[in-house]
């Protein structure tokens, strides 16, 4: 049976050697620091045969749709088929229970069978609409300031980058000059922030309502599914 608690300080090495030996990723450790003393971010481990075998970590969105927001999961191979990610999202809900929102959400690619059965085992559920993420990478440019209310920009530090979200770009039914003037803002935005990419997902159905020189401009990440949590 895995013990699941709060990641400390000295747990940052063998959380980097899980994320290197999975996935070949580096775990950016002033962002780690940062989410285990911060209550609106936290860090799960799980500790089975007294070595660290699996990690999530999860921030609270406060708007523009406020929501615990699990970015991450991760079971080393050897621990897989212990139910350790079951017990890591449980855990997560829990803490995000008392945090006054409504609902817990996360992306999950559309191949990531492990990763659904788990969200699936402890309440998540999805509508199953595929959304593809597009990235952009920074740019600079002339500093725009005609930003439709609609759009947010949402600053992420998670444990792998650092990255700038875009919502309300499709809810908003942007004309093709507004979607330019959104995207340069947050392109611009992220090179003065050094953040690694800014993106946003798109349902696979409005491809096509995207400017074709954005989408060319653009590096297509996967598709995913949307699954939420609700509260009680």
């Amino acid at each position: 049976m895995s013990d699941i608690r709060s990641a400390r300080p000295d747990d940052a090495q063998a959380v980097h050697l899980i994320l290197q030996q999975t996935w070949g990723d580096s775990l950016l450790f002033d962002v780690f620091n940062d989410h285990i003393s911060l209550p609106e971010h936290q860090v799960f481990v799980a500790v089975d045969g007294g070595e660290i075998a699996g990690v999530l970590s999860a921030f609270l969105v406060p708007s523009p749709m406020p929501r615990w927001e699990i970015d991450l999961i991760i079971v080393r191979s050897a621990s897989q088929g212990k139910g350790i990610g079951t017990s890591l999202i449980e855990k997560a809900l829990t803490y995000g229970s008392n945090l006054g929102v409504h609902c817990a959400a996360a992306s999950i690619r559309i191949d990531n069978y492990p990763s659904q059965r788990a969200f699936s085992k402890t309440g998540f559920t999805t509508h199953a609409q595929v959304r593809n993420l597009f990235l952009w990478d920074p740019l600079v440019c002339e500093s725009v300031t005609d930003v439709p209310e609609s759009v947010h920009f949402i600053p992420v530090n998670t444990l792998l980058y650092r990255g700038l979200w875009i919502e309300g770009f499709i809810e908003s039914q942007l004309s093709l000059n507004e979607q330019h003037n959104v995207m340069h803002a947050a392109r611009n935005r992220i090179f003065h922030e050094n953040r690694l990419n800014t993106g946003l997902f798109i349902p696979d159905s409005f491809k096509h309502t995207l400017a074709p020189d954005l989408l060319t401009a653009a590096t297509d990440f996967g598709q995913y599914h949307r699954w939420k949590y609700p509260f009680k």
